[in-house]
């Protein structure tokens, strides 16, 4: 049984991380203290894009992974590539003999086989996506 890694966009880490990368972005642009130190600015741009980096490569490193926000999901289940719903357009969700199934307004399906998750990941899944799509009726 695999474990699904979940990672909250609006996180403390990612909120450091970013805030990270916009420091040395901001620190990179000023002369006074690029002067002092040779090649700061460039250690600072280099330092800047990997923290950035590290927040967005979490997905492709995770085969089995769930990324939220209040505005939308992103869910990886075997594939390389995810599937993003925005939690205004889902209609309604149904999980169903180890599937999960997401209905976008305008009757698109979409189906995710949850055979091989663990209990413990599957019941996180449905709760991220009962506690955001709360009210939708398309």
């Amino acid at each position: 049984m695999r474990k699904i890694y979940f990672d909250n966009f609006q996180s403390v880490q990612n909120g450091i991380l970013l805030g990270i990368s916009i420091l040395c972005f901001i620190i990179s642009g000023i002369d006074y203290f690029t002067e002092r130190v040779e090649n700061l600015d460039r250690i600072l741009r280099v330092l800047g894009h990997l923290s950035i980096i590290l927040i967005w490569c979490k997905m492709f490193i995770f085969r089995y992974s769930v990324s939220w926000n209040k505005a939308g999901i992103n869910i990886r289940i075997k594939k390389f590539f995810g599937k993003g719903f925005s939690f205004k357009k889902i209609r309604k969700f149904q999980f169903e003999e180890n599937k999960l199934i997401i209905y976008k307004i305008g009757n698109k399906k979409y189906e995710f086989d949850l055979s091989n998750v663990e209990r413990s990941s599957q019941r996180k899944l449905i709760e991220i996506l009962d506690q955001n799509t709360v009210g939708n009726n398309g």
